[in-house]
């Protein structure tokens, strides 16, 4: 009589094959999350310069006098605090985190020289974008105390330095309009509205730069088209991340 065999004890690589997979799997929401960040960032772009030119509606000639800017601050100090706050600090970081999801996405192959351009004039922007909203306080705390030479000198330098950021913006727009491949051009709508954003912009930045007021309305112009942009490239980097990321389940 035969007594019956034990099965032969599987072996523990198969037993693993077998098993499931017991690695814990990042969760789908954090990469969704983050694919929206662009876009939060580009409505928030244009959220906070709306809502800064509404808190002082009041645009003061380029070749003001440095008593007529002393004046004017000085009888609207809360409302001038708040745009310089909105419009260059908080639209300066935003505009950063915009341009830094553009950036870190198309720093690879050929075209790196172009990002780098586009980074080193993106990072100048916004240098001078926070620049000009600590200069604007320091301003409007000039003009309270009635401090007449001081003030004007400052608008003047927070004018210039506007004139210096369109420039650049106008250098990074294009950079970034002239990146192709694959993952890496923009949107055709976004590269054609470079084009009169850059022309607009060298415009209004030549304008700021030399304190002219015969061009002053040139910033109307590239104004508008910035917060088109900006506001546009945010949303179509969100749109990229979201299709990237459904192309890879």
């Amino acid at each position: 009589m035969t007594t019956p065999t034990a099965p032969a004890p599987r072996s523990s690589a198969a037993a693993a094959a077998r098993a499931p997979d017991a690695r814990p799997q990042r969760p789908a929401g954090r990469a969704g999350w983050r694919a929206y960040l662009p876009a939060a960032a580009g409505v928030g772009y244009l959220a906070a310069w709306v809502a800064g030119l509404a808190a002082w509606p009041v645009n003061l000639p380029l070749n003001a006098t440095a008593a007529q800017t002393t004046a004017s601050y000085a009888a609207h100090p809360a409302e001038a605090v708040t745009q310089y706050l909105l419009a260059e600090g908080l639209a300066g970081l935003l505009l950063g985190t915009v341009l830094g999801f553009a950036l870190l996405t198309r720093a690879r192959g050929r075209a790196a020289p172009r990002v780098k351009a586009a980074a080193v004039l993106g990072a100048g922007a916004v240098a001078l974008s926070l620049t000009q909203c600590v200069l604007g306080l320091i301003l409007t705390g000039a003009a309270t105390a009635h401090d007449v030479a001081r003030s004007g000198d400052l608008s003047n330098l927070v004018n210039q330095l506007d004139g210096g950021k369109m420039l650049a913006l106008a250098g990074a727009a294009a950079c970034l309009a002239t990146l192709g491949g694959p993952g890496q051009a923009l949107p055709r709508w976004l590269r054609a509205t470079a084009l009169p954003l850059g022309v607009a912009l060298v415009a209004s930045g030549y304008a700021y730069l030399a304190l002219s007021q015969p061009l002053a309305w040139t910033a109307y112009v590239s104004g508008t088209l910035l917060l088109v942009w900006v506001t546009g490239l945010g949303i179509a980097l969100t749109v990229q991340r979201r299709r990237h990321g459904t192309a890879r389940r």
